[in-house]
């Protein structure tokens, strides 16, 4: 891989993208929504060339990139990934069109590969399905919105003879995430003082550091087969409780935890879910960050963004 485009560069798990794809000096161009998000990213890896084109416009970016000879286009860009949003059906609609319009401007610009950014949430909607009389929960409009982006990309990608390769992300943790993952709900509820109050934590979770998952979407885009989903892995999923202890630890091991204290409602994926032997296999991919020390450094940035005000 000489040259890539990111789209969704500005986020959370685009910067870390941008960087492991620095130090393995690829060049990339950065697709941004807005002007403001390019001195961002030009300080953070400085090199990258930034081109304002909102999802809305992608269409256009064959126009606005000719010659571009890239070799891989990541499909980062994702409204309403987080929060209430992600409910929201028309703007998960949007998504699934930005997502095969992207595919279609891939192919336009010559990219030999298109790797899209799935998620596990995809994995909870398979197994609502088939569960007649149950009522979905509202983050399955953007997993349903996923699944439909996925299949869509895959069959638009065929059509015009491009690889097309999926990445399953599982629950990415890591220094500048603002979202409200399980990580972040749990450091900030024990930062403030609240009882620190979960499920009695019996299913099975994973959690990975965002260096890892741009380091396995780089994989993927290097060396995944064509037509592959590809689950990310830190190839040591465990029990939630064991986690949150985990947790506890890195912010204060004093604090007492009320396991069972909330009733558990969603869906219990089991451990063969988390495999991710056929990433590692096709691709190379190594995990580098244990969890005990990723932690670490999560919480200290936590820690760091409240004292600072920022949440």
């Amino acid at each position: 891989m000489k040259k890539a485009i990111i789209t969704g560069a500005s986020g959370f798990l685009g910067g870390w993208l941008l960087q492991e794809l620095s130090a393995r000096g690829v060049q990339t161009i950065a697709v941004l929504r807005e002007e403001k998000s390019c001195e961002w990213v030009k300080t953070y890896t400085p090199g990258t060339q930034t081109l304002i084109c909102p999802q809305e416009q992608i269409q256009t970016l064959p126009d606005l990139l000719p010659d571009c000879d890239a070799d891989v286009l990541f499909h980062l860009a994702w409204e309403g990934s987080t929060g209430a949003e992600r409910a929201d059906t028309t703007l998960q609609l949007k998504n699934v069109q930005h997502t095969l319009d992207t595919a279609k401007a891939a192919a336009s610009l010559g990219c030999r590969r298109f790797v899209g950014a799935g998620t596990l949430a995809e994995l909870d909607c398979n197994s609502y399905i088939p569960l007649d009389g149950s009522s979905p929960n509202p983050v399955s409009c953007y997993g349903t919105a996923k699944i439909t982006a996925h299949y869509m990309s895959k069959a638009v990608c065929g059509q015009l003879g491009i690889d097309h390769l999926w990445a399953c992300i599982s629950n990415t943790y890591g220094a500048g995430n603002k979202t409200q993952n399980f990580v972040n709900f749990a450091v900030q509820t024990m930062l403030s003082g609240k009882p620190a109050n979960f499920t009695s934590g019996e299913q099975m979770y994973d959690f990975v550091h965002a260096s890892d998952v741009a380091h396995a979407l780089f994989c993927i885009g290097e060396s995944g087969q064509k037509n592959y989903t590809y689950y990310i892995g830190s190839t040591k999923p465990d029990q939630l409780k064991r986690f949150i202890v985990k947790i506890r630890d890195a912010v204060d091991p004093s604090i007492p935890l009320h396991l069972g204290a909330v009733p558990f409602n969603g869906i219990s994926l089991p451990a063969s879910v988390f495999d991710c032997s056929s990433l590692c296999r096709d691709t190379g991919y190594k995990p580098r960050v244990p969890f005990e020390t990723g932690i670490r450094e999560a919480v200290g940035w936590l820690r760091k963004q409240k004292e600072e005000g920022n949440f």
